[in-house]
């Protein structure tokens, strides 16, 4: 007895192939509107590799579109630390692809409070100097795989200091609007190259975008009254409102 050799007809073939021509089109595209971006544009501690298509208002970032991908920016808690800033933005998506580049000038108010709150605590200091004002100067790329974004951006400030600071970063969103970030960088200055980084989870809701984590800074103040002047870590934390 001989085996039989069954050839599929035309119509299984035909079938078969339009099914696989599906899948070819809608697993893309399940995988991209898997990933959800937050109004803003901001993770933990870094900018978000993605256009502000929508005017919306953040503590990070309030921004306001003008046309063709610009807008205008600024940060509420550093306005509210003193800090008045303004920046422009532009940002675009080209299919998996994303690619930001902005500008940002800040004129620190608070000189004379600081100086003179550092002058009360420590009688010994007789003068204190202190500006944070001056302009700053980014750039990202990033690209979407499915429920990931790959990003990494490179800043440069002069502002009391002049330095320039390259973060990478991943953000996996794990259930279509909650995401977990990471972020890790160096800042290079004329004191060396210390370490930045971030760790988070996200919300970027349709209108609605929350961001709660921590960042790792290391800042070192000698007048500060804790811990010999150092802060390993700081809360990274946004809370934003976009309007659609």
């Amino acid at each position: 007895m001989k085996p039989r050799t069954v050839f599929p007809g035309p119509r299984l073939s035909q079938a078969a192939g339009l099914l696989l021509c599906a899948l070819t089109v809608l697993v893309p595209a399940t995988r991209a509107h898997a990933f959800s971006h937050t109004g803003n544009a901001r993770l933990l501690a870094t900018d978000e590799a993605a256009p502000i298509k929508h005017a919306v208002i953040g503590l990070q970032r309030t921004a306001l579109p003008l046309a063709l991908g610009i807008v205008v920016d600024t940060s509420l808690l550093a306005d509210a630390a003193l800090a008045a800033n303004v920046g422009l933005r532009w940002g675009i998506e080209a299919g998996r692809h994303r690619f930001v580049v902005g500008a940002r000038y800040t004129q620190f108010l608070g000189n004379s409070i600081v100086a003179d709150a550092i002058s009360r605590q420590a009688s010994q200091v007789k003068s204190f100097d202190v500006d944070f004002s001056g302009p700053s100067a980014y750039a990202l790329y990033g690209v979407v795989l499915g429920p990931l974004l790959v990003q990494a951006e490179l800043r440069h400030s002069r502002y009391q200091t002049t330095s320039t600071t390259a973060t990478g970063a991943v953000v996996f969103n794990f259930a279509h609007r909650f995401a977990v970030v990471g972020e890790l960088g160096v800042r290079v200055n004329k004191v060396g190259h210390p370490l930045r980084g971030a760790l988070g989870l996200r919300y970027a809701g349709e209108g609605l975008g929350v961001s709660l984590g921590v960042a790792y800074v290391d800042v070192t103040e000698a007048l500060l009254p804790y811990n010999d002047g150092r802060i390993p870590f700081l809360p990274a934390f946004d809370l934003s409102w976009t309007f659609q």
